[in-house]
């Protein structure tokens, strides 16, 4: 047997810079020579963080890395960690594995607060040269779970360590189960290295939708909801680029929809500064019910009386355990569905045939009829001149609390929640026509909506 040659040592490669002030949510890239035979890049970023400064992180490869092109995304952990690395294996939560290509990489630096002294930072990569070994074999979830027609309950916004969450994969599905969900919706920030793997934690009876929270920060978070596993929606761009468009007929080209989320963020940064014409619907109740969900709501129901009916959801948010402000599950967007499958959720979430509550004890039904058909939750009811609509609206798990019937010119009735879990309720309105008619339940503890 003949000689075995030495490895060579890992390189290591520093850069380092000043970032002023005035380049906040700026986009800074930072180009890193990687030579050929190099097994793994590993990634360590430092920054003074006096005066609250954050910068945010991500790497491309030489595929491509200009905004407009994903070709050579590697993944993002924005501001959740300060380290990473890839080899073609595995790689850190957020980042995606694979070959390690020759070139020239970009680790990306997006600051997102910046002290009036500005930010220092410093890049620390460490090449290390090797052979490459077997590839990543990606496992995205299952499309379709079951084809049964029904009512499905399901979260569509949640965060694993894959971003800024603090839970396993695994152990989100184990809560999922515990909640009660039948259909969960995957949306990392920026990334969509989560959806590669879904398939290894997937259960029998749990569809697990791949999707992308699209953080602009500068300009607000929306969610692409129904993508296919190793597809990436671009968040670097800002309203006056005119690139929001393109995006999100991107979403639907795959059958998905895009979700303008917590439009209402109570910072000054993350308000919601897209046109909503370039959106499906709006989460008007994120995690805990507060005031910022109450103008979300607000927002919601201005446009309905615009005539513009944009699906309203709800999603926890979540990023942590039970309990937590924002719990997995509440709150829930329950659909109807002809089948529990990516196609199904999506078509019925178009249809608009969902609905909004706090909890799984929570369910609902809501129909409106004149002389023909009755028309129930997402159905367009036709009613001639004069005749009057008759409204039957069934309340169950809840125990107190007021009902409300809205439309157009606002509160048109209004009835107390039976005590004993289950409240039928019929209302006859008035002749004329109220464009929309939509239901609320309120007690000092939730909130459900139809």
């Amino acid at each position: 047997m003949g000689p075995v040659a030495a490895q060579a040592p890992p390189s290591e490669v520093i850069r380092q810079g000043h970032v002023p002030a005035d380049s906040l949510f700026k986009l800074l890239y930072v180009p890193i020579e990687v030579p050929a035979g190099t097994a793994e890049i590993r990634v360590q970023e430092d920054y003074n963080r006096q005066g609250g400064n954050v910068l945010n992180m991500g790497i491309y490869d030489p595929a491509g890395y200009r905004p407009g092109t994903t070709a050579g995304f590697r993944g993002w952990s924005g501001g959740a960690k300060t380290s990473f690395f890839i080899n073609a294996q595995t790689a850190s939560t957020g980042y995606v594995p694979g070959p390690i290509h020759s070139g020239t990489w970009h680790v990306l630096l997006y600051p997102s607060t910046i002290a009036p002294s500005g930010l220092d930072w410093k890049l620390t990569v460490t090449l290390v040269p090797g052979p490459t070994g077997a590839a990543f074999v990606a496992a995205p979830a299952a499309a379709t779970v079951n084809n049964r027609a029904g009512w499905y309950h399901g979260d569509l916004h949640m965060h694993t360590l894959h971003s800024d969450g603090r839970r396993t994969p695994a152990e989100l599905v184990d809560e999922a189960d515990a909640q009660g969900l039948d259909f969960i919706v995957s949306t990392e920030h920026n990334t969509n290295s989560a959806n590669l793997s879904w398939g290894r934690y997937a259960r029998p009876d749990l569809l697990i939708i791949n999707g992308e929270e699209v953080t602009t920060t500068a300009f607000g978070h929306w969610n692409a909801l129904g993508l296919d596993a190793t597809t990436l929606i671009d968040w670097r761009y800002a309203p006056q680029d005119s690139m929001i468009a393109t995006h999100t007929a991107q979403v639907r080209a795959l059958g998905g929809l895009a979700i303008i989320n917590h439009p209402f963020f109570p910072d000054t940064i993350n308000r919601f500064q897209f046109g909503v014409r370039h959106f499906d619907g709006i989460e008007v109740w994120n995690g805990r019910w507060d005031a910022r969900n109450e103008q979300a709501l607000r927002w919601w129901d201005a446009l309905l009386r615009q005539g513009r009916p944009l699906l309203a959801v709800g999603a926890s948010d979540t990023h942590t355990a039970a309990s937590s402000p924002n719990q997995l599950g509440r709150p829930r967007t329950v659909v109807q569905t002809s089948s529990l499958s990516r196609t199904g959720i999506m078509q019925g979430l178009r249809a608009r045939r969902a609905y909004v509550v706090a909890d799984r004890q929570l369910t609902l039904t809501l129909t409106a009829r004149a002389t023909g058909p009755a028309a129930n939750i997402g159905d367009t009811l036709v009613v001639a001149g004069g005749q009057r609509i008759k409204v039957a609206f069934q309340l169950r798990g809840a125990s107190a609390g007021t009902i409300q019937l809205l439309g157009a010119t606002g509160v048109l009735a209004t009835s107390p929640v039976a005590p004993g879990g289950s409240t039928t309720v019929r209302w006859q309105l008035p002749v004329g026509l109220p464009r929309y008619l939509r239901v609320e339940v309120r007690n000092p503890k939730a909130i459900c909506s139809s």
